[in-house]
């Protein structure tokens, strides 16, 4: 029986590890051939490996344009085109008014914002040929954010509102844009992000007792969505913000549990 990718090729930015990770697994058992892209070789290959014949590894950092433009050609030269691009990477280092810097800022927007629109210019052509897909994983905090996530929240309140203008305007090339914003996730990064700020070892277990479910989303959940995404179930609709938590979005901070 094949795959609901089939026959597809799909670059994943920020795949070495996390949602980028399960993204690409999910994507590879489904019948495409999966471009793994992160800066850690170790990692990437191990992805890589896991998945098999039908992945590459290329070592990309996402701050230099070459890069960008670098990942976009070896899917081509290796597996012929491209028909989807998920760029899950993002740089979510932490700061406020009072702590971020101009280099902070430039990092930040050179990955979350940047990179995600020169390969998708790169890849433009593959894309208006095949009907591509472009899904950018943006976050819940592009809506006003936390505060001591000043710059990263603009530059996903950015790509929100760049997802919903190539939607527009690609659409009779017929490429379909997708942005989701993700609620709070238990990843690898995530963990490593909180033990290095001093949290306690079990941070994530106790914040997501006050969640609907009971815990923070998982990676798989959200490969699940950006699969049905990529599915041609989904080709009549374009340019849609879908926020991915475990209630409606909008509250000035997390349900207490009550209720």
């Amino acid at each position: 029986m094949s795959g609901q990718l089939e026959g597809k090729v799909a670059i994943i930015t920020g795949s070495t590890q996390g949602l980028g990770a399960a993204i690409a697994r999910l994507y590879a058992r489904q019948g495409a051939r999966v471009v793994i892209s992160g800066r850690s070789r170790d990692n990437g290959e191990k992805v890589a490996a896991s998945i098999g014949k039908t992945a590459l590894f290329h070592q990309t950092d996402l701050t230099n344009v070459a890069d960008c433009h670098s990942l976009v050609d070896a899917a081509g030269k290796a597996f012929g085109g491209v028909d989807i691009i998920v760029n899950s990477a993002a740089d979510t280092s932490r700061s406020n008014l009072e702590t971020f810097t101009p280099e902070q800022f430039d990092r930040l927007f050179h990955i979350n914002l940047r990179a995600p629109l020169l390969i998708a210019q790169r890849a433009l052509p593959s894309l208006r040929e095949r009907h591509g897909t472009i899904i950018n994983i943006g976050s819940v905090n592009a809506y006003i954010g936390l505060p001591n996530l000043l710059v990263y929240s603009a530059t996903k309140g950015a790509l929100m509102t760049v997802s919903k203008n190539l939607g527009s305007a690609l659409r009779n090339a017929r490429v379909r844009v997708f942005d989701l914003n993700v609620g709070w996730m238990d990843t690898e990064g995530e963990r490593a992000i909180l033990a290095k700020e001093g949290r306690p070892a079990d941070f994530i277990e106790e914040g997501g007792k006050h969640l609907p479910m009971k815990r923070l989303l998982a990676p798989e959940e959200v490969a699940d969505v950006c699969l049905f995404l990529a599915t041609p179930k989904t080709q009549v609709f374009s340019g849609a913000v879908i926020d991915l938590e475990q209630f409606p979005f909008g509250a000035t901070e997390y349900p207490t549990g009550e209720g």
